[in-house]
């Protein structure tokens, strides 16, 4: 019996070992992912205000 009392302790912690190392992973990738999409979100404000300096250059040089 006490072999069987003592199992739901083991799972328990095994359990928590698969949250912490999927928090971790999470957490991991959101760190990756993060900047990236930082850089992206600033490279296309970058690249419209570009864009939209070039085309009133182009507009003005037309005209």
């Amino acid at each position: 019996m006490p072999h069987h009392r003592s199992m739901p302790c083991y799972h328990s912690v095994y359990v928590n070992n698969v949250v912490n190392s999927n928090m971790d992973s999470t957490v991991h990738v959101n760190n990756v992912i993060f900047p990236f999409m930082l850089f992206l979100g600033f490279s296309t404000v970058l690249s419209s205000k570009v864009m939209s300096v070039l085309l009133s250059d182009l507009s003005f040089i037309v005209k």
